[in-house]
């Protein structure tokens, strides 16, 4: 089956019953559908043909699943840009593809014309704002051509439906090519392990579409009639009132985004029995978070995991039954997940080895990369750099990671990318990057820099980061070096040490101006009496790290009261004294009960 056919059958079961809430508007099966039939139309009378590469660089919007759809339609690939990027990376996306056409939204104009020029292979530029560009072609114009014939996709299983680009160990991002095949075989392996045969769930979606997980999920819903509640991005300040107000029944987040709503005490306002379970991935979550969640809100949380490279998901702990903390649970229905030793021969059980997933959801390849792709599929299996074991059951545990790439709140971020970058500043001799953990975002990026110039400054490195990086790969810690790295004895920096000095020596920095003790002791006169109407609670806090401390806050009569220590908390949360800095500051979003600062 291709992707075109997956729509069209679901589009015939559940055409009258809404697909996707868009804030203030719904679309059902069949509204979508058309779009989707009008776009495909229009592209087709614009010149686009089987196998075109066609870029989207579009926000979180309905627009952006009916262009991907539209363009697999036609048969041509579609090709996500990570709206985080900067120019540079955006240009080396473009050209490694060739893509002769570019859907953008108008938000990412100043990015876009700083590299159009560089950028020969594209034919067409379709934008996506109320009064277009001179020379680029109105994505709502197109769409009120209105011609809604049924577009029939003709593209075999092994046609290619995406690309997303991933990081690369090298630094250069690497083009995935995704099937027909690989995206219907995941999206049926995802339903068929989240079980129980329901249909018509309400699912709400704020990852960004630009990345595997959010499209797999969206796409697999339509088998189900589920509706999609799409949001533009997370925000913790609406989240308790979206889930109310479209009785939402599950979710798919990244850990941080758990963390987040543990230290937000307006849930207890709204109505949250609809909630059956949320989905987690990208990134390990902690037994102390999921507890704490599942404790709190008395749903589970299933943990998934997968690569790009194998559509979205390999494996999951299942809803009902056992689930295991601390595993990422057991291979979907329709693929093979071994552990396998150095040699290629599968490991019994509790032996560590490469984690490796064979499936009909195994990438065609790497574009224009076959010496890349025959080092990670090897005879059918995909290598995924990750050691794990599989216990007797058949549950899979990753204990560690071949490759040194950091996960910071479910963005894959190589630190060869940034050493390169660093290497090229004419105050740096040498970088190297690592992760370091971090309670909420799973890892935070620590640079370690040995200077050209003695006048470097740990603010210069990271806004030399800031020009040239996207924002989740610049470093939250820099140390500069007064010697050497450490090295094996052929010269190698040694990253297991330098991860060890990140824990025990910690980021070199200026004092917070901003301390614990400042935002629980002015918390009483900040609070937003509506932010805390209706809630009766205890919340317990334990901060912990320099300047940490414990401290309950007590919630009665819209009023609120701080004690220092834990006083029969009905919820306590765990937080680092720099994150929940950063939360109370609006570096992060999670607090709505109280306005921003001491």
């Amino acid at each position: 089956m291709n992707l075109g056919k997956y729509i069209d059958d679901a589009v015939k079961k559940f055409k009258d019953l809404p697909y996707m809430q868009f804030y203030d508007k719904t679309y059902t099966y069949g509204d979508i559908d058309k779009q989707i039939n009008i776009l495909a139309n229009a592209l087709k009378k614009q010149g686009f043909k089987k196998g075109d590469f066609i870029h989207v660089w579009v926000q979180n919007s309905p627009e952006t699943l009916i262009t991907y759809y539209a363009i697999i339609k036609i048969g041509a690939v579609a090709g996500p840009i990570n709206g985080w990027w900067k120019a540079s990376e955006v240009e080396y996306l473009l050209n490694d593809s060739k893509g002769c056409g570019l859907i953008v939204e108008d938000q990412y104009l100043p990015i876009f014309n700083e590299i159009k020029d560089k950028c020969p292979n594209l034919k067409k530029i379709i934008e996506v704002s109320e009064k277009p560009s001179d020379g680029h072609i109105s994505l709502a114009d197109l769409l009120a051509e209105g011609d809604d014939t049924p577009v029939v996709s003709d593209a075999a299983p092994e046609d290619i439906a995406f690309i997303f680009y991933t990081s690369g160990t090298t630094g250069n991002p690497k083009g995935v090519l995704l099937s027909n095949k690989n995206v219907v075989a995941d999206a049926n392996g995802i339903n068929a392990a989240l079980g129980k045969d329901e249909n018509n769930k309400n699912f709400l979606c704020f990852l960004p579409l630009f990345h595997v997980n959010a499209m797999l999920t969206c796409t697999s819903s339509m088998e189900k009639g589920h509706q999609i509640v799409l949001r533009k991005a997370f925000s913790a300040g609406e989240f308790w009132e979206v889930v109310e107000k479209f009785k939402i029944n599950f979710w798919s987040a990244v850990p941080a985004v758990y963390q987040i709503l543990l230290s937000d005490p307006s849930s207890q306002k709204y109505d949250l029995s609809s909630l059956e379970f949320g989905i987690c991935g990208a990134a390990p979550l902690t037994k102390e978070t999921m507890n704490s969640f599942q404790d709190t809100f008395g749903i589970p949380i299933v943990e998934g995991y997968g690569l790009t490279e194998g559509t979205c998901v390999s494996t999951i702990n299942p809803r009902d039954g056992v689930r295991k903390i601390g595993s990422i649970g057991l291979a979907l229905p329709g693929q093979e997940v071994k552990i396998f030793d150095e040699q290629g021969n599968e490991q019994p059980p509790n032996e560590r080895g490469e984690i490796v997933i064979k499936g009909d959801n195994v990438m065609v390849g790497y574009f224009n990369k076959p010496e890349e792709t025959a080092k990670t599929i090897i005879n059918g299996y995909l290598h995924t750099g990750d050691i794990g074991i599989k216990d007797e059951d058949g549950y899979i545990f990753i204990v560690d990671r071949m490759k040194d790439m950091i996960i910071r709140g479910g963005e894959n971020i190589y630190p060869k990318e940034i050493d390169n970058l660093l290497a090229g500043h004419p105050k740096i001799s040498e970088a190297a990057t690592v992760g370091v953990p971090d309670k909420t975002m799973g890892e935070e990026i620590k640079v370690f820099v040995v200077a050209e110039d003695d006048s470097l400054t740990e603010e210069e490195v990271i806004e030399y980061c800031k020009e040239h990086l996207a924002g989740f790969k610049v470093p939250k810690y820099v140390e500069l070096l007064e010697e050497d790295f450490p090295r094996s004895p052929i010269g190698k920096v040694l990253k297991k040490t330098l991860r060890e000095w990140g824990l025990k020596g910690g980021p070199k920095s200026k004092s917070t101006e901003v301390t614990v003790a400042d935002i629980f002791g002015t918390m009483e006169s900040r609070v937003i009496p509506e932010g805390v109407a209706g809630i009766t609670a205890n919340y317990g806090y334990i901060i912990t790290g320099t300047g940490g401390g414990e401290y309950t806050v007590c919630v009665a009569n819209d009023t609120v009261q701080v004690k220092e220590g834990i006083h029969d908390p009905n919820v306590t949360t765990t937080c680092s004294a720099k994150d929940w800095i950063a939360i109370t500051l609006g570096k992060l979003d999670g607090m709505t009960a109280f306005t921003a600062g001491p």
